[in-house]
């Protein structure tokens, strides 16, 4: 069994989950993000790109050095694999040996090494502090391509679920910013999965009611009981 199968420990209630909604879900995603995960190829090839919004990189940013895909670090939540692309801006051609930094919440949206958070609420927050989990960085292949293994990030306060991501070209940094799911991947995740189902009901940010909607959106490919697949466009301009 792969070492990130093993990692994640979760709690699935197969029964709950319902065959012709992760149907829907995987068709509706896919349409309206406008780019597919195939078996053989991660990314549809773009007729053009647009240029990254710069969300900036808020306030739970930690460079902690650690060059890896698996960032899960055993906690517990729906698997989730993402996938960057990462293009330039004047010509969309992809950008190899670029750095890619990962970091997001938690399955109680706790962010690792920070006191005073909010979380979902009604939590304790002590076990983040000091601590790395669900952050990585990555260096882009040929294809201007990487690929994280995490858990699906939860809802917290007042924000909808996403993930934060930094793109640096030759050690400057190039965007930071987020990327967002649909919200009905959340709200399946976050129904079929515990410790998302424990706390789901105080739930009160939406995609459409975050104040801070800047960045992209992901294409999900599945979401089942294995968790989530999903890829993201990153593009960024070359100082």
């Amino acid at each position: 069994m792969p070492r990130h199968h093993r990692l994640l420990r979760i709690h699935r209630q197969s029964d709950r989950i319902d065959l012709s909604r992760r149907r829907h879900l995987l068709a509706l995603s896919t349409a309206t993000a406008g780019a597919a995960l195939g078996a053989g190829n991660a990314f549809a090839q773009a007729a053009s790109c647009v240029l990254t919004e710069n969300a900036g990189e808020g306030p739970f940013y930690l460079d902690t050095d650690l060059m890896r895909a698996e960032v899960s670090d055993g906690q517990p939540g729906a698997p989730l694999e993402i996938a960057f692309a990462v293009t330039r801006a004047r010509d969309c051609a992809p950008l190899a040996g670029a750095r890619v930094d990962l970091w997001q919440a938690n399955a109680v949206g706790l962010y690792s090494g920070y006191e005073g958070q909010q979380g979902v609420g009604g939590i304790a927050v002590e076990a983040a502090v000091g601590q790395q989990w669900l952050r990585g960085t990555q260096l882009t292949d040929g294809d201007g391509r990487v690929r994280f293994r995490t858990i699906y990030p939860s809802w917290y306060g007042g924000r909808t679920p996403h993930l934060h991501f930094k793109v640096l070209l030759g050690g400057d940094e190039a965007v930071a910013s987020q990327a967002f799911f649909p919200d009905e991947t959340s709200a399946f995740v976050y129904e079929s999965f515990e410790p998302y189902r424990e706390h789901v009901a105080k739930r009160r940010v939406f995609n459409g009611n975050d104040p801070l909607q800047e960045g992209i959106y992901c294409a999900v490919a599945s979401a089942g009981n294995d968790g989530v697949r999903a890829t993201a466009s990153i593009t960024v301009e070359e100082s």
